[in-house]
């Protein structure tokens, strides 16, 4: 009698440990990705004419600094900061609640002295994720980029019109490949 006790202990025991061998987190072949640059950012973005429930769509100019770069995965070390002057289309929705969004290109030059181009699309929403980024030209061509963004409404930008104008803060983290957290950084 003790026999099949002992069996079925042990397929039972053997049950849970295949079980719990399946629910445990995968161990990844690769460790987590590491930014080429994070970055400070700090941007401006203007729009002509002010935006407001009257005003749907304007033109956007401005510039998009990242500053004091540091290079994590060392791919990028002497990149320390670069300003991208930008233009492109600004957008106001109203519905269900006030949005701003942007789209558009640009183009800097980095603290080497080499030059590179900017895309961007998307939101412009406190606590929000950078819109998306890619660099299009020069050093990191290619690379995304992601991170968080506090933009606020210019008080010297809103008048009776609507919103002319945001200030930008944020961290950004340039990304060759699969992009992480960039809050990690």
């Amino acid at each position: 009698m003790k026999t099949p006790l002992k069996r079925r202990a042990l397929l039972s025991a053997t049950t849970v440990l295949a079980a719990l061998a399946l629910l445990a987190p995968a161990q990844s072949a690769h460790a987590a990705p590491v930014p080429d640059l994070v970055c400070r950012l700090d941007a401006e973005v203007n729009f002509t004419p002010p935006l407001s429930v009257l005003v749907r769509q304007a033109a956007v100019d401005g510039h998009i600094g990242y500053h004091d770069c540091r290079s994590p995965n060392g791919a990028a070390p002497h990149l320390t900061g670069i300003v991208f002057h930008v233009t492109g289309v600004g957008r106001f929705g109203a519905v269900p609640v006030p949005t701003f969004s942007v789209e558009g290109t640009g183009t800097g030059t980095w603290n080497t002295g080499e030059t590179g181009g900017l895309y961007f699309n998307g939101e412009l929403k406190k606590g929000s994720p950078v819109p998306d980024r890619e660099v299009t030209s020069g050093p990191l061509a290619g690379d995304g980029i992601n991170g968080l963004q506090i933009p606020l409404p210019r008080f010297d930008k809103i008048d009776p019109n609507g919103v002319a104008g945001f200030d930008v803060t944020g961290q950004v983290c340039f990304w060759n490949g699969e992009k992480g957290r960039c809050t990690a950084y």
